[in-house]
């Protein structure tokens, strides 16, 4: 089984990649987030892993921007405790004039960016592996997973140097097919409104869930690219698709003409 990621080796989705497949899964590393979705799309991976919330930083737009489009579906999630590392060539932070790290990354460690590198140039990058290979010399850092060290041969400075100890991403698992039910589901959908500014669209969808018992554990709001100030809702919902309770809401909101996309219905991460 081939599973996707957001690469280069070492990163953060890699860890979560080998934490959720054990050894049952051959990891492929893949340039960004969109490449993760094409690959199974295009049938040359089976699975693929992305993040898309951070418990500091908050969600991550990209991948729910593909969401949108994507006919592939939520099979998993898993949750990584995140330990930021500052890694060099060098053996001192004094000596560090370039610092390269994932935007994400950079927002965790904020404080401590303005706290210890107060000169160096923060360069973002597309992934803090990706930074990790771009090291050259003993001025330059990164910002990454202690297994960054070993997987380039470079040296943790200072470890734990995120903002806030409980950072948690969560990353989801996508594919082809859907899950089976557990038991212990949760389901994640878009809902569209058919005019998004108009008074109380949010209620109704709200409302919809209330009154079949669906208890919502994230509401979150995407602008939905098919016009000025339209936006789409990304939900997650206690229980599986095929609930009774959640089945009524979803024919609540159809009869309203609010249009429903279901990403998946799969097991809650432990």
């Amino acid at each position: 089984m081939k599973v996707s990621y957001l690469g280069p080796k070492g990163s953060f989705s890699e860890i979560a990649l080998l934490n959720y497949f054990d050894n049952n899964a051959e990891p492929i590393p893949l340039a960004s987030i969109a490449d993760v979705f094409e690959s199974i799309e295009n049938n040359k991976t089976d699975h693929g892993i992305i993040p898309i919330e951070n418990s500091i930083e908050g969600s991550i737009n990209n991948t729910h921007d593909l969401l949108i489009n994507s006919n592939l579906v939520i099979t998993g999630e898993i949750e990584l405790l995140i330990n930021q590392c500052l890694l060099s060539k060098g053996n001192t932070i004094d000596n560090i004039k370039v610092l390269y790290a994932h935007p994400q990354s950079l927002g965790q460690c904020q404080n401590y960016i303005r706290s210890n590198l107060i000169s160096a140039e923060v360069l973002p990058v597309i992934s803090n592996s990706e930074g990790a290979k771009m090291i050259t010399n003993s001025e330059e850092g990164c910002i990454g997973s202690e297994k960054l060290s070993a997987d380039y041969n470079l040296n943790i400075l200072d470890s734990s140097i995120q903002d806030f100890s409980d950072n948690i991403t969560r990353f989801i698992i996508i594919g082809t097919q859907t899950a089976e039910k557990s038991g212990e589901d949760k389901t994640s959908i878009i809902v569209s409104p058919p005019d998004s500014q108009d008074s109380g669209s949010l209620f109704k969808v709200l409302k919809s869930f209330a009154d079949y018992d669906v208890n919502l554990s994230r509401i979150e709001s995407r602008p939905s690219k098919k016009g000025k100030w339209s936006y789409v809702f990304f939900i997650d919902l206690e229980g599986h698709c095929d609930d009774k309770n959640i089945l009524e809401s979803f024919n609540s909101l159809n009869q309203q003409n609010i249009e429903i996309k279901i990403l998946g219905s799969y097991p809650i991460a432990e």
